[in-house]
């Protein structure tokens, strides 16, 4: 059964039974599948009284309870929220719903009670939920009063995850007419996404979708459009499924991303082809980078130097007298007292980390080794030290890189070529190089020249020109562009 279509199995009931020693208010306008002994046929999976569609709720969850009502029935929404209240003109709290007309998210009449096919996504549930202002002032709004309130509605869509489109639905028009406010109408016609597949601790597979766009004041703002659970195949078809199914949930048109970034994953690049963004995709420069690190952790004398450096990271972490006798050695050379570093196997950074934080504490390392003679075999040879300098040389400016680029609040797009030209320039090869250094040298380039192919390179180059930090300087062929 495919994903994009998210028709949760619900077994035929004949009544709904509220749910038992729950606290949560989301329950209100949710029941329990049962049938007329009154036995309930299923625990996972909760119905909408508003709408008769099943929502999963695997053990007593209520995200995807919250999540529905916010996405198909707003006003219940706010009314069950803690924050559900807006101040009015005159400073008091009013409820949001008041002004606006109470049969919209009434249920529909059904025949037969059988659950209905649902397009609803397992949303996470975000509760930063703010109070907003609107006029109580029936006369016509002046142009700057127009502006506060189109920002004050702005400010709605982005702080409660509403889909952009709301205000073109009939019930927000019908709202804005009973109060009598003439809004300027907010959309966006282009968008940027970037979107991953990705599995939890508990080994539960989920997909994520992010947009971003630029406001009237020229803020850039990211919103999540879905956390979803995805337990299809996740082959390129299916996720492409679901990367529309969502964007049509929202009201986002695929034609409107002007961009999206992936991962490498042949599947995520197949279903980039489904919907026809392939002019459109831009790989993670981050992901690339740690590809390439991670494929020169795979050579084999720097793969056994990192192996016995976790050996000995490992000796240190299990044993507080050795932690003890390090800090002491420390404080005895006059050093500054520090513990060597866990290494995270999907954080490649985490192990140059690690590897540095050891090249600067041989000395006491080893002086706190030598008291212990069952642990001397843990120290690492000269040629095993050596490799792990090289690495260090090759990839220091590469953390710094993967820092910058994992911002949010700042555009990256436009940086990605003067890195990637820069990380060129740092990885050449020179002559006291050893041939080690210039393998792993070598690893990295290989997994960033794609930034060189079109069509990446030329969209990229685009938003090189534009940036005013950049304009040319990183361009060789502006006519091209």
């Amino acid at each position: 059964m495919s994903v994009a279509h998210r028709t949760l199995e619900c077994p035929v009931f004949s009544q709904l039974l509220p749910k038992k020693k729950s606290k949560s208010r989301a329950w209100e306008h949710f029941g329990l599948p049962a049938n007329e002994s009154g036995q309930i046929v299923s625990q996972d999976i909760a119905v909408c009284k508003l709408c008769w569609s099943p929502v999963s709720a695997k053990s007593g969850s209520t995200s995807n309870l919250f999540g529905h009502l916010r996405l198909h029935h707003p006003l219940k929404f706010s009314a069950v929220s803690n924050k559900s209240k807006v101040v009015t003109a005159t400073g008091q709290y009013s409820p949001f719903c008041a002004a606006v007309d109470e049969s919209i998210d009434e249920p529909q009449p059904h025949s037969n009670m059988a659950a209905s096919e649902s397009n609803q996504f397992n949303f996470v549930d975000n509760h930063r939920h703010k109070r907003q202002k609107f006029m109580t002032d029936f006369q016509r709004l002046d142009d700057q009063a127009s502006k506060r309130t189109t920002d004050s509605v702005t400010k709605f869509l982005v702080c409660t995850m509403q889909p952009y489109n709301l205000v073109d639905r009939k019930e927000f028009k019908n709202m804005g007419h009973k109060i009598r406010q003439e809004l300027s109408l907010i959309k966006k016609d282009t968008i940027s996404v970037t979107t991953d597949c990705w599995t939890s601790i508990a080994n539960t597979p989920y997909i994520t979708i992010t947009v971003h766009f630029i406001t009237s004041e020229w803020a850039l703002k990211s919103a999540c459009l879905a956390c979803a659970h995805f337990d299809d195949d996740h082959n390129g078809k299916n996720i492409a499924e679901v990367l529309r199914s969502i964007l049509n949930d929202w009201g986002i048109d695929v034609q409107n991303i002007m961009s999206i970034t992936t991962d490498n994953g042949r599947n995520i690049e197949k279903s980039i082809e489904e919907l026809n963004l392939e002019n459109a995709h831009i790989s993670c420069f981050a992901h690339n980078i740690n590809i390439g690190v991670n494929h020169s952790l795979d050579i084999p004398i720097l793969k056994r130097a990192i192996a016995q450096l976790k050996k000995l990271q490992n000796a240190f972490a299990m044993s507080w007298k050795m932690k003890r006798d390090l800090h002491k050695a420390q404080e005895l050379l006059q050093m500054e007292v520090k513990t060597l570093l866990s290494a995270c196997p999907t954080r490649w950074w985490s192990t140059l980390k690690l590897v540095k934080r050891f090249l600067e504490n041989q000395l006491p390392i080893c002086k706190t080794l030598l008291e212990y003679p069952n642990k001397k075999h843990l120290m690492l040879e000269g040629n095993e030290i050596s490799a792990l300098e090289d690495f260090t040389t090759a990839t220091e400016l590469l953390e710094d890189i993967t820092s910058s680029l994992s911002g949010e609040q700042y555009t990256t797009a436009s940086a990605v070529l003067p890195l990637y030209m820069k990380i060129k320039n740092n990885l050449e090869n020179k002559d006291e190089d050893s041939s080690l250094l210039k393998s792993i040298k070598s690893e990295i380039l290989e997994s960033l020249n794609k930034y060189e192919s079109h069509p990446m390179s030329s969209n990229l180059q685009l938003s090189t020109l534009c940036d005013p930090r950049f304009r040319l300087n990183f361009i060789e062929s502006p006519e091209e562009v």
